[in-house]
């Protein structure tokens, strides 16, 4: 016997995070310190894979927010092409991260599942570039371009002090 669900409309993981950051101001370096985690995708059904999804999902947007970028040059070639001149974020770069889960079940099916693949990918990414912000605020600095290099933190820094800027 085969059977389709086929469920009346989507469900939406939800949850929150925050993130701590320590910046150098005098090399714009920024350090991941702590991030706490608090995510909700319904019942867990297998909480290994939920756990190793929320994990990578986490390290992927802490990357991208921090130091992850493809870049070209003037003619469109690409400069970072290989692990060289693009830097993967790896363990040594992220702290342990503090999960807390929670349960809400949906309506929408039986299981009351919803999923979590993206959901930590979104939320970490704006909380780390949200917290480069947050320690630069105090400074004067009310935005920097994601990721969060240290070159642009660093120019950052420098505009806000009425520092000449030079590239």
């Amino acid at each position: 016997m085969e059977e389709d669900f086929k469920p009346p409309s989507p469900t939406w993981p939800f949850g929150v995070h925050v993130a701590v950051v320590e910046v150098d101001t005098e090399t714009g370096k920024v350090k991941l310190v702590r991030m706490v985690c608090v995510d909700d995708c319904g019942v867990i059904l297998n909480p290994l894979l939920v756990d190793g999804q929320r994990h990578g999902g986490i390290a992927q947007g802490v990357a991208q927010a921090l130091m992850e970028e493809f870049a070209y040059d003037d003619l469109g070639n690409p400069v970072t092409d290989n692990f060289v001149t693009y830097s993967p974020i790896s363990a040594a770069e992220l702290p342990t991260f503090e999960l807390v889960s929670m349960e809400t079940p949906t309506p929408v099916n039986p299981l009351g599942a919803k999923g979590i693949g993206e959901s930590t990918t979104i939320g970490s990414t704006s909380a780390a570039h949200n917290a480069v912000i947050d320690a630069l605020t105090p400074l004067g600095v009310r935005e920097v371009e994601m990721p969060t290099t240290s070159q642009r933190v660093w120019l950052a820094i420098q505009e806000a002090r009425g520092e000449p800027r030079s590239e």
